[in-house]
């Protein structure tokens, strides 16, 4: 199944998916539907939070990803020897580290890096491949699909963060796993869902 999202609003593309339920009003295609005729409603009308397009998976996401324009970007989810978490505050939510890839870049290469210049924080080893997350974002007039590819990520550095203010970045702490919850609270559902697939949920309590 794929996850985005939109202005806090999640659109969910799979073969056998069941909508919200929740206080959320959802929509539910299945059989034959226009993709983008689909988003376009959904996109317009706010009374929907969340959009299920349902049927073969891979053919509707082709289609649905064909309509933006994408971006690639790479970032950590990294875990100091204190099994401390490293958490960014930007734009006024808390994030993981990440950033676009630059030229002849690995997405290895790029989250690493990412993590080292938005935090400072080095000595990282690349433990496991995560999820992708996606979400979809307005920029002079294009609609753009970000896809953020996430590592598990380890560090034998000692360091306290340093933000990288220069791209809007106002703080970067260690979170122990008992705090994360509290950060969730004000937090991008994208980032929120994988913190909560990949740390263990009595470790959130």
């Amino acid at each position: 199944m794929y996850k985005v999202y939109y202005n806090n609003r999640l659109i969910c593309i799979g073969s056998d998916i069941q909508p919200l339920l929740e206080k959320k009003i959802s929509k539910k295609l299945t059989g034959a539907f226009n993709v983008r005729e689909e988003w376009e409603k959904f996109k317009n009308d706010e009374t929907y939070k969340s959009l299920w397009m349902q049927g073969h998976a891979k053919g509707i996401w082709n289609k649905f990803k064909s309509m933006f324009v994408r971006v690639k970007a790479a970032g950590g989810l990294v875990q100091n020897s204190n099994g401390e978490y490293l958490l960014i505050f930007r734009k006024g939510k808390w994030d993981l580290p990440k950033g676009k890839l630059e030229k002849k870049e690995t997405l290895e290469m790029a989250a690493m890096r990412e993590v080292e210049e938005e935090c400072g924080i080095g000595e990282l080893s690349i433990v496991n491949t995560l999820n992708t997350s996606y979400h979809i974002y307005e920029e002079e007039g294009w609609y753009m699909l970000k896809h953020s590819n996430w590592f598990s990520m380890t560090t034998t550095s000692t360091k306290i963060p340093v933000p990288q203010e220069n791209e809007g970045i106002e703080k970067a702490v260690w979170a122990k796993p008992s705090q994360i919850k509290n950060y969730m609270e004000n937090m991008y559902p994208n980032i929120k869902d994988l913190l909560q697939e990949y740390i263990p949920a009595e470790q959130l309590a």
